[in-house]
């Protein structure tokens, strides 16, 4: 395979993993704007075993709690002396354990169809399921009131979902991902590369902001009812070899990809949890001694998502047939191309894989 076949057909791979997503029915016109920019480490690796991948499973990963806060506090050159805080907790509900996987189910199937689209042999689950290897690997339990694995990131907790609970494989701090693929250091399959997808997806959208004036703070909360494809990523595993490590083989966002709806539910305040009394003494404190004035609002919010909305509709691209010139447009083919080029210039050291 030559270098631009390569190139091509790594863009259509990209474009199965990081597809703007289209959640509107009545139109096929995809959003303006889509370039995605990509990470990408070792994509030779997808040649391997002449480009037979097998995909065992994908990971969507849907926010189900969360907690933002703001602060700010007057400057040095500020009249007064005060600081604003701002904070709120949020659950989304209408999210149940089959409506998850078939969330999952759904990228799977688009993101197996996009690889053969683009040229790929593309072995499933149900290709494997029946190996020693599989039957054999352990599997990740529910741990949240989903029934789901869970992870917690920052302020907010996750569901993560598989196509099935088989598909869900459990993880390891060595191999991550790959844990239960791995035997001796090396790969169990040994006919296809190993590609597994993620995705995570947010809604309702939470932040926080603060702005000061010359004699005033003010902290808030801010929301929104939409929903973030928040980033997406697909890592592989192919032949064993030595060679200069740069990261993880595998592709990922470098930002968020795409807004996916402006509204996925509906969003509304259930209880205001502000500190009244709290924040009238502060003041008549403040007044009486010069101490700093500390005011501060809390919430407690509810999403509940609209499943007609929040969903995996379809997974496309810039335009109904894609083109690898039209994929040029979300990603960066030059940092692909250089990044090629540079794999045998690294300075890094050799690591057997």
């Amino acid at each position: 395979m030559s270098r631009n076949d390569f190139l091509s057909a790594f863009l259509f791979f990209v474009a199965g993993v990081f597809s703007p997503i289209n959640l509107h029915a009545q139109t096929d016109t995809p959003a303006p704007g889509t370039a995605i920019a990509v990470n990408v480490v070792n994509p030779e690796d997808l040649l391997d075993y002449s480009k037979t991948i097998v995909v065992p499973t994908a990971y969507v990963s849907l926010l189900t709690e969360g907690r933002v806060s703001a602060a700010k506090q007057s400057g040095m050159f500020q009249s007064g002396n005060a600081t604003a805080r701002a904070s709120a907790n949020y659950k989304v509900s209408g999210i149940d354990k089959a409506f998850a996987q078939g969330l999952a189910q759904k990228a799977y199937d688009d993101f197996v169809a996009k690889l053969r689209a683009a040229g790929y042999t593309v072995l499933t689950y149900a290709d494997i399921k029946d190996r020693d290897y599989i039957k054999n690997a352990q599997r990740e339990k529910g741990d949240s009131a989903l029934g789901l694995p869970s992870k917690s990131e920052q302020s907010n907790t996750y569901a993560i979902a598989a196509p099935s609970d088989e598909q869900h494989f459990k993880t390891a701090m060595a191999w991550g991902l790959f844990a239960e693929f791995v035997q001796s250091a090396k790969p169990v399959i040994t006919d296809a590369t190993i590609v597994i997808p993620q995705y995570t997806i947010v809604a309702p959208q939470v932040w926080g902001e603060s702005s000061r004036g010359y004699s005033s703070v003010s902290a808030e909360v801010k929301t929104g009812p939409g929903m973030n494809l928040l980033n997406a990523s697909a890592n592989w595993m192919g032949k064993p070899k030595s060679r200069m490590m740069r990261g993880a083989p595998g592709v990922q966002t470098k930002q968020q990809v795409i807004n996916i709806t402006e509204k996925a539910g509906t969003l509304q305040q259930t209880a205001d949890t502000t500190p009244q009394a709290a924040n009238a003494l502060s003041g008549v404190l403040s007044m009486l001694s010069g101490a700093g004035n500390i005011q501060r609002s809390s919430s407690e919010l509810a999403f509940t998502i609209d499943r007609d909305a929040y969903r995996f509709d379809e997974l496309t691209v810039p335009g109904a047939n894609p083109t690898p010139a039209g994929l040029e447009a979300a990603i960066r083919a030059e940092e692909l191309d250089s990044q090629i080029a540079g794999i045998q210039h690294s300075k890094r050291p050799i690591r057997q894989e």
